[in-house]
Protein backbone atom coordinates (compact mmCIF):
# COMPACT_ATOMS: atom_id res chain seq x y z
CA UNK A 1 0.00 0.00 0.00
CA UNK A 2 1.29 3.67 -0.95
CA UNK A 3 0.58 6.35 1.17
CA UNK A 4 1.97 10.05 -0.29
CA UNK A 5 1.16 13.00 0.45
CA UNK A 6 1.21 16.00 -2.21
CA UNK A 7 1.85 20.07 -2.22
CA UNK A 8 -0.90 20.82 -4.73
CA UNK A 9 -3.56 19.48 -6.18
CA UNK A 10 -2.28 19.26 -9.77
CA UNK A 11 0.24 16.78 -8.57
CA UNK A 12 -1.73 14.63 -6.75
CA UNK A 13 -4.16 15.01 -10.16
CA UNK A 14 -1.31 14.30 -12.11
CA UNK A 15 -0.52 10.84 -10.10
CA UNK A 16 -3.82 9.66 -9.93
CA UNK A 17 -3.93 10.16 -13.88
CA UNK A 18 -0.30 8.01 -14.31
CA UNK A 19 -2.30 5.09 -12.46
CA UNK A 20 -4.97 5.45 -14.60
CA UNK A 21 -3.29 4.79 -17.96
CA UNK A 22 -1.80 1.69 -16.41
CA UNK A 23 -5.40 0.38 -16.07
CA UNK A 24 -6.17 1.16 -12.31
CA UNK A 25 -9.16 2.49 -11.18
CA UNK A 26 -9.13 6.13 -9.42
CA UNK A 27 -11.15 8.32 -7.89
CA UNK A 28 -11.67 11.98 -6.01
CA UNK A 29 -12.82 12.22 -2.51
CA UNK A 30 -13.08 14.83 0.60
CA UNK A 31 -14.31 14.64 3.68
CA UNK A 32 -17.63 17.15 4.42
CA UNK A 33 -15.25 20.53 4.03
CA UNK A 34 -16.84 22.65 1.58
CA UNK A 35 -20.46 22.89 1.07
CA UNK A 36 -22.85 21.34 -1.80
CA UNK A 37 -23.12 24.29 -3.91
CA UNK A 38 -24.17 22.63 -7.09
CA UNK A 39 -26.39 20.17 -5.68
CA UNK A 40 -29.37 21.36 -7.79
CA UNK A 41 -27.68 22.59 -10.55
CA UNK A 42 -28.77 21.10 -13.92
CA UNK A 43 -25.23 20.92 -15.10
CA UNK A 44 -22.72 21.35 -13.02
CA UNK A 45 -19.46 20.54 -14.62
CA UNK A 46 -20.26 23.96 -16.95
CA UNK A 47 -20.63 26.09 -14.27
CA UNK A 48 -17.94 29.17 -14.01
CA UNK A 49 -15.14 28.04 -12.25
CA UNK A 50 -15.53 30.46 -9.13
CA UNK A 51 -19.25 28.52 -8.74
CA UNK A 52 -18.00 24.51 -7.95
CA UNK A 53 -17.85 23.08 -5.15
CA UNK A 54 -14.18 22.96 -4.87
CA UNK A 55 -12.38 26.43 -5.52
CA UNK A 56 -9.18 25.98 -4.05
CA UNK A 57 -6.31 28.27 -4.12
CA UNK A 58 -2.57 27.15 -4.10
CA UNK A 59 1.28 28.68 -5.09
CA UNK A 60 3.07 27.20 -7.87
CA UNK A 61 6.29 29.00 -7.21
CA UNK A 62 4.82 32.23 -5.59
CA UNK A 63 2.57 32.16 -8.48
CA UNK A 64 -1.62 31.75 -6.93
CA UNK A 65 -3.28 29.11 -8.88
CA UNK A 66 -6.79 27.96 -8.34
CA UNK A 67 -7.83 24.38 -8.82
CA UNK A 68 -11.82 23.90 -9.15
CA UNK A 69 -14.06 20.36 -9.12
CA UNK A 70 -17.88 19.85 -8.39
CA UNK A 71 -18.54 17.05 -5.65
CA UNK A 72 -20.27 14.02 -7.28
CA UNK A 73 -23.14 14.54 -9.59
CA UNK A 74 -26.32 12.52 -8.75
CA UNK A 75 -28.18 11.28 -11.38
CA UNK A 76 -31.95 10.96 -11.74
CA UNK A 77 -33.87 11.03 -8.42
CA UNK A 78 -30.75 11.56 -6.85
CA UNK A 79 -29.10 8.29 -7.73
CA UNK A 80 -26.06 8.24 -5.87
CA UNK A 81 -24.95 4.94 -7.94
CA UNK A 82 -23.97 7.78 -11.00
CA UNK A 83 -20.24 8.29 -8.66
CA UNK A 84 -19.53 5.31 -7.40
CA UNK A 85 -20.01 3.11 -10.63
CA UNK A 86 -19.58 5.37 -13.57
CA UNK A 87 -23.09 5.42 -15.07
CA UNK A 88 -22.67 5.39 -18.80
CA UNK A 89 -24.66 9.01 -18.61
CA UNK A 90 -22.31 10.38 -16.46
CA UNK A 91 -19.21 12.97 -17.12
CA UNK A 92 -17.39 10.72 -14.86
CA UNK A 93 -17.41 7.61 -16.67
CA UNK A 94 -15.36 9.02 -19.19
CA UNK A 95 -13.09 11.16 -16.43
CA UNK A 96 -13.06 9.74 -12.87
CA UNK A 97 -11.21 12.81 -11.51
CA UNK A 98 -13.55 15.07 -12.88
CA UNK A 99 -15.50 14.87 -9.55
CA UNK A 100 -14.85 14.49 -5.56
CA UNK A 101 -16.77 11.56 -3.49
CA UNK A 102 -18.48 12.52 -0.35
CA UNK A 103 -17.98 9.96 2.43
CA UNK A 104 -21.85 8.96 2.87
CA UNK A 105 -21.12 7.88 -1.42
CA UNK A 106 -17.75 6.27 -1.38
CA UNK A 107 -18.72 3.80 1.95
CA UNK A 108 -18.35 0.51 1.11
CA UNK A 109 -16.61 0.59 -2.09
CA UNK A 110 -13.03 0.00 -3.15
CA UNK A 111 -10.58 1.92 -5.93
CA UNK A 112 -7.04 0.63 -6.85
CA UNK A 113 -6.24 4.45 -5.69
CA UNK A 114 -8.00 7.19 -3.66
CA UNK A 115 -6.70 10.86 -3.88
CA UNK A 116 -7.89 12.63 -0.91
CA UNK A 117 -8.51 15.97 -0.66
CA UNK A 118 -7.40 16.72 3.49
CA UNK A 119 -8.68 20.27 3.99
CA UNK A 120 -9.00 22.54 6.94
CA UNK A 121 -11.92 20.96 8.78
CA UNK A 122 -9.22 18.35 10.55
CA UNK A 123 -5.78 20.32 11.15
CA UNK A 124 -2.71 19.50 13.34
CA UNK A 125 -1.81 22.38 15.58
CA UNK A 126 0.94 21.90 18.13
CA UNK A 127 0.94 18.29 19.65
CA UNK A 128 -2.59 17.46 18.62
CA UNK A 129 -5.39 17.11 16.13
CA UNK A 130 -7.76 19.57 16.43
CA UNK A 131 -10.97 20.26 14.23
CA UNK A 132 -12.39 23.96 12.79
CA UNK A 133 -15.81 23.70 13.16
CA UNK A 134 -16.41 26.42 10.74
CA UNK A 135 -15.37 24.65 8.19
CA UNK A 136 -17.50 21.61 8.49
CA UNK A 137 -20.09 21.33 6.02
CA UNK A 138 -22.03 18.10 7.10
CA UNK A 139 -25.83 19.00 6.93
CA UNK A 140 -26.30 15.94 8.59
CA UNK A 141 -24.96 17.37 11.76
CA UNK A 142 -26.24 20.63 11.50
CA UNK A 143 -27.23 20.86 15.56
CA UNK A 144 -23.68 19.52 16.74
CA UNK A 145 -22.28 21.72 14.36
CA UNK A 146 -23.87 24.69 15.60
CA UNK A 147 -22.72 23.74 19.26
CA UNK A 148 -19.24 23.78 18.50
CA UNK A 149 -19.63 26.61 16.75
CA UNK A 150 -20.67 28.51 19.88
CA UNK A 151 -17.69 27.12 21.49
CA UNK A 152 -15.56 28.04 19.28
CA UNK A 153 -16.67 31.51 19.40
CA UNK A 154 -16.15 31.64 23.05
CA UNK A 155 -12.28 30.57 22.17
CA UNK A 156 -12.80 27.33 24.22
CA UNK A 157 -13.26 23.71 23.58
CA UNK A 158 -16.32 21.46 24.40
CA UNK A 159 -18.19 18.69 24.51
CA UNK A 160 -19.80 19.42 21.12
CA UNK A 161 -16.49 20.10 19.52
CA UNK A 162 -15.20 17.48 21.06
CA UNK A 163 -17.81 14.89 19.42
CA UNK A 164 -17.51 17.03 16.11
CA UNK A 165 -13.66 15.72 16.33
CA UNK A 166 -14.17 12.25 16.69
CA UNK A 167 -16.95 12.02 13.96
CA UNK A 168 -14.42 14.12 11.48
CA UNK A 169 -11.62 11.70 12.46
CA UNK A 170 -14.02 9.17 11.40
CA UNK A 171 -15.01 10.61 8.15
CA UNK A 172 -10.88 10.46 7.17
CA UNK A 173 -10.80 7.36 8.19
CA UNK A 174 -13.72 6.30 6.10
CA UNK A 175 -11.57 8.06 2.90
CA UNK A 176 -8.43 6.12 3.83
CA UNK A 177 -9.77 2.93 3.61
CA UNK A 178 -11.13 3.04 0.10
CA UNK A 179 -7.84 1.96 -1.68
CA UNK A 180 -6.22 -1.31 -2.67
CA UNK A 181 -3.27 -0.23 -4.19
CA UNK A 182 -2.43 3.62 -3.02
CA UNK A 183 -3.52 6.73 -1.56
CA UNK A 184 -2.50 9.90 -3.03
CA UNK A 185 -2.81 13.03 -0.21
CA UNK A 186 -3.46 16.57 -0.77
CA UNK A 187 -3.16 19.17 2.10
CA UNK A 188 -2.90 22.76 1.97
CA UNK A 189 -2.58 23.24 6.01
CA UNK A 190 1.21 23.47 5.71
CA UNK A 191 1.69 22.25 9.57
CA UNK A 192 -0.63 19.16 9.17
CA UNK A 193 0.91 18.30 5.83
CA UNK A 194 4.50 18.33 7.69
CA UNK A 195 2.87 16.17 10.35
CA UNK A 196 1.07 14.00 8.19
CA UNK A 197 4.77 13.38 6.25
CA UNK A 198 6.77 13.53 9.67
CA UNK A 199 4.52 10.59 10.80
CA UNK A 200 4.51 8.59 7.00
CA UNK A 201 8.75 8.91 7.34
CA UNK A 202 9.07 7.40 10.95
CA UNK A 203 6.31 4.21 9.76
Amino acid sequence: MTLQVFESPDQLEAALRARQSEGNSVRLVSSFSRRWKTIDAANPHELAAELMDFHEPYPVDGVPRLWNRVWNVLGPRKDYTWYVSAHPAGRIRHDPLCEVGCPYVVRGFDYDYVGVLWLNDLIWRGHRWQVDANAVQETGLIDLVRAARRELARTADGPATSRLLQHVMQTYRILFTRAFKGIYVWVPDPETRAHLISAIVER
